[in-house]
């Protein structure tokens, strides 16, 4: 009698352990756009992309709070995942203006991650960037995770930059 429930037990143990160990592959996605319906953010789009395990929201919100919220509505839903906050903050009446400044900022941003970039000596190295609303997202590959820390550190210094998403390979 005790044999059979204990490979029930034991089957029971491996089965919920694969189970858990594929969690890593399922979308979050849906789970998102549902808490941020929820929340009354419907104008923030949401992608994914599970290889680089990030969760980026766009779309348009109309105060810094609202954008603030969506990024804690989202880490709340997606809770493994990186989340890119890539809201561009319009508030009612200066849409206009405030595409421009956003626009204006996010140049400024890659001219001076550039800069630094060149200053540190890691512009020989393949790392790419792209400023998106303060978001300054790194690609590319570096020789060794030095190298990427480094990179990493440098963004995070450039005024402006609200968050840094480290995509940088190390090269094997």
């Amino acid at each position: 009698m005790r044999r059979p429930i204990a490979t029930f037990l034991t089957l029971a143990s491996v089965l919920l352990m694969v189970a858990c160990s594929h969690r890593d592959n399922v979308s979050y996605k849906d789970d998102v756009k549902k808490a941020l319906e929820q929340a009354e953010l419907k104008d923030v789009t949401v992608s994914e992309d599970q290889d680089k395990n990030t969760i980026t929201l766009g779309g348009t919100v109309h105060s810094d709070d609202a954008k603030a919220k969506a990024a804690d509505v989202a880490k709340g839903a997606a809770n493994p995942r990186i989340i890119a906050n890539e809201i561009s903050v319009q508030p009612v009446g200066s849409e206009s203006e405030a595409k421009d400044v956003a626009s204006n900022l996010d140049d400024a941003i890659e001219k001076n991650y550039k800069a630094a970039l060149i200053s540190s000596g890691l512009e020989k190295q393949h790392v790419g960037f792209k400023a998106k609303n303060g978001v300054l997202t790194l690609t590319g590959s570096v020789r060794n995770a030095n190298e990427r820390q480094h990179a990493e550190k440098l963004a995070a210094g450039i005024p402006h930059v609200q968050q840094v998403l480290n995509q940088i390979a190390v090269r094997r």
